[in-house]
């Protein structure tokens, strides 16, 4: 099963200092000299707002000269005003808006800088998606004043705090924002402190780490959440946060000097702002250092211009999701179906790209994950096998969505309990499983294959495959043949095996391995007929190769390498003849997007990810954008995103 990457990745989220909330600065005056606002980040920087519910005041740090005046570009939503000393965003939402990223620009008589906070308000409260912070494994030294620890929240606004259990001597939790204040008083062994984040839907948590000792210790294994970003011209980036362990960190510097518009909070080492001019790649080196020692980061960052491509918000899911599936619907809508938050999901919703929203549609009769879901001639959409709550509970249940009633109905089961199959819609309207794990996980991956035949209703077994596999990919090619590579294999190895079915004679025939075992990866049929194949992981790391299948010759051959290693991402075939992939993980959940050109057979970097995701769906939609939604990422993602 996939995995859970971002419970055992340091999910950074932004530290706010006292100083900072109120508009203050660390550097007021230097020399008698003022100091422009620097590091400027609003304490929650994605939150999903519901009408008529008070929002918890959103406040900024600024870790560079006073702050004497703020604005914000475009207005904020009917009922939220930003307090033109502060920066704070505060009130009462008035109605229903559309997920947008504002700008906000704080100035003093010295200079300005800028940071974004995106913000959507919802006809109803959701659920959040999940909760970490920037210290999350940290040991402050004893009767020293600790920068605040702030929370990082994603997915529906937290309204309420707690800790369990109570927090060492000195410390203490705010129950309305999370953050964490205070000087401890006395030596603390190590202990996790699990903190719990709600609001009126649901709730989530954060373990952490904190020790207290008798002197300040020094920090180590520092890291950026985005350690390889390409940003914009002209568009505010998403935090850049630093992860790290060890002793509390008191101060951050970078060397070079970041590009025009972008600065680093030296309290907390978030990089914000709005990149102004364009800047080659270029590696920065960020230092962080307490007391006691210190430790370095790398950072290479490129400032592309607009026309390069990029990603924009569009509205979020009414419900956090990953393992679902998202098909494309004949008039333009995407389906979203099941899928996981901390457990299997019946819910489904539908998203029309004319209106840029989310409307909540019939639920299945079963909750499932990992299943597969194919649009069928009619128009109507098959969701087959999966598994429920828990491992070990592959289904064999089949039904049917009708766009046109909202509903769904059951049809013929499997012959075979599967999940992580593929599904392939056959010219002649029939749909080919194949593959997948039994249920129990006993049997491992299958073998078997299936046809349903949407006039009947009904499923027959077919040719079996050569090879049982699960997790792997099926491309219908030009002479009606599915082509099925990679995977995972009975014993949990990765395959570079492929083979192809011949509906005439139902029957599967081997074809030419890949260069490389992959299992997780992605799958792209080109304009030209060839099928490439990237990334994916080969049993002991994530991979950055990628390869082309060519069916007239049966033969693969390598392409292109990806500047950046990943399994669990997408890759999808754009109407210009590129392919986009977009996120994944390679040991932590990625924002890096690239570009394949079939005519160089090289990547390119493009615009990252507004949120890092991994195991997400991305749906080519009829205008020609991509529509990316759900996965993990700062927990079960609801952000939806859309690549221009």
């Amino acid at each position: 099963m996939a995995k859970l990457h971002w419970l055992a990745t340091v999910l950074v989220p932004l530290a706010t200092t006292l100083t900072g909330c109120s508009g203050g600065g660390s550097n007021d005056i230097v020399s008698g000299s003022p100091t422009p606002p620097a590091g400027l980040v609003e304490r929650d920087e994605s939150p999903i707002y519901a009408v008529g519910v008070p929002v918890v005041p959103d406040t900024v740090s600024n870790s560079g000269g006073a702050i004497t005046q703020c604005s914000v570009s475009p207005p904020l939503p009917s009922g939220l005003s930003l307090d033109p000393q502060n920066c704070t965003i505060s009130g009462t939402p008035a109605g229903v808006s559309h997920a947008t990223v504002y700008t906000v620009t704080a100035s003093n008589a010295a200079g300005s800088t800028t940071t974004r906070v995106e913000i959507e308000v919802k006809d109803a409260p959701i659920a959040p998606d999940g909760l970490d912070y920037l210290d999350r494994s940290i040991v402050y030294p004893a009767n020293a004043t600790i920068t605040p620890n702030t929370p990082i929240s994603t997915g529906g606004e937290i309204t309420h705090y707690s800790v369990s259990p109570v927090l060492p001597a000195g410390l203490a939790i705010d129950p309305q924002t999370g953050v964490i204040t205070g000087v401890p008083t006395a030596v603390t062994a190590a202990a996790v402190y699990t903190v719990t984040g709600a609001n009126s839907v649901d709730s989530v948590q954060a373990m952490l780490t904190i020790e207290v000792a008798a002197v300040a210790v020094p920090p180590v294994g520092l890291v950026y959440v985005d350690h390889l970003p390409e940003y914009i011209i002209g568009v505010p980036i998403a935090y850049n946060e630093p992860a790290y362990s060890g002793g509390e960190i008191t101060q951050f510097s970078i060397s070079p000097a970041l590009p025009a518009g972008l600065s680093l909070n030296t309290q907390s080492g978030v990089i914000s702002g709005t990149p102004t001019t364009e800047l080659a790649q270029t590696t920065f080196f960020v230092t962080a250092s307490n007391s006691a020692g210190s430790v370095t980061a790398q950072i290479t960052i490129t400032v592309a211009p607009a026309q390069v491509g990029g990603w924009l918000p569009a509205d979020a899911m009414n419900q956090g999701r990953f393992r679902h599936t998202a098909t494309l619907l004949r008039d333009g809508r995407v389906l979203v179906a099941a899928g996981n938050r901390k457990q299997a999901l019946s819910s489904a919703e539908l998203y029309d790209p004319s209106a840029n929203s989310w409307t909540r549609t019939g639920n299945l009769a079963r909750s499932r994950q990992a299943h597969s879901a194919t649009l069928l001639p009619d128009g109507r959409v098959l969701v087959a096998g999966g598994f429920g709550t828990g491992g070990g509970n592959a289904l064999s249940s089949a039904e049917l969505y009708d766009p046109i009633r909202g509903s769904w109905s059951q049809t013929g089961s499997l012959g075979q309990q599967r999940d992580s199959q593929t599904a392939t819609l056959l010219r002649d309207g029939r749909v080919l499983v194949a593959g997948g794990e039994g249920q129990g996980g006993s049997l491992g991956a299958l073998s078997s294959a299936e046809l349903y035949d949407p006039v009947t209703g009904t499923w027959s077994l077919t040719g079996s495959l050569g090879q049982p596999r699960k997790q792997h990919t099926a491309t219908l090619l030009p002479d009606g043949k599915v082509l099925v590579a990679g995977g995972e294999d009975v014993g949990g190895g990765a395959l570079a095996s492929a083979e192809l079915y011949d509906p005439a004679t139902s029957t599967w025939s081997p074809t030419g391995s890949m260069s490389q075992a992959r299992n997780a990866y992605a799958a792209a049929q080109l304009t030209d007929g060839r099928v490439l194949a990237v990334g994916g992981f080969d049993g002991s790391h994530a991979l950055a190769t990628s390869e082309l299948y060519d069916p007239a010759s049966g033969t693969w051959s390598m392409t292109g390498r990806l500047r950046q290693a990943r399994d669990f991402h997408t890759a999808t075939l754009l109407a210009s003849g590129r392919v986009l992939v977009a996120g994944g993980t390679d040991g932590s959940d990625l924002f890096v997007t690239e570009l394949y050109d079939l005519a160089t057979g090289s990547w390119s970097q493009v615009g990252g990810l507004e949120q890092l995701r991994e195991q997400h769906t991305a749906t080519l939609l009829s205008q020609g954008g991509v529509l990316a939604a759900g996965g993990i990422g700062r927990g079960i993602l609801s952000y939806t995103e859309l690549f221009h």
